[in-house]
């Protein structure tokens, strides 16, 4: 599998535990699916997750990716909302958020569903899956 490189800057990242094993996430706020592949990870420890806010299902993804990234804290917004429901704040004015961007980026790499992950080797896989097959899927790659 061909390694992909992602313009970090056009993520929220997130780090639990010592953060060495890394996934790219595109996935829209309002995201059934997402949601639950989010409480998943909640189970997997030692990982970095470049989340990029994909709204595709909803011009309220929009406002709520927009003042998730401009909060003080992105990362802890997005697991707020993601995991618990928490509104985000107001977006401050003068606050940009690179939605256009986030949306050519995914359809230059076909992403045409939420969530889809991608792994360090270039690997991807789209809908939700459990942390085990996350932990599995990471531990074949470091000993790849």
């Amino acid at each position: 599998m061909e390694k992909i490189s992602l313009p970090k800057e056009l993520a929220i990242k997130m780090v639990k535990g010592s953060g060495k094993r890394v996934i790219a996430l595109f996935a829209d706020p309002n995201c059934h699916y997402c949601q639950q592949f989010e409480q998943n990870l909640e189970d997997v420890n030692d990982i970095t997750v470049y989340v990029f806010p994909y709204n595709i299902l909803s011009v309220d993804s929009v406002y709520l990716s927009h003042a998730i990234w401009c909060s003080a804290d992105p990362a802890q917004a997005w697991e707020g909302w993601m995991l618990r429901r928490e509104q985000p704040g107001r977006v401050p004015a003068g606050c940009l958020f690179p939605n256009e961007k986030i949306l050519e980026l995914g359809a230059e790499l076909q992403v045409r569903a939420t969530p889809t992950i991608y792994f360090a080797d270039g690997s991807r896989v789209e809908g939700s899956i459990s942390a085990r097959r996350v932990e599995e899927k990471l531990a074949s790659i470091q000993s790849g």
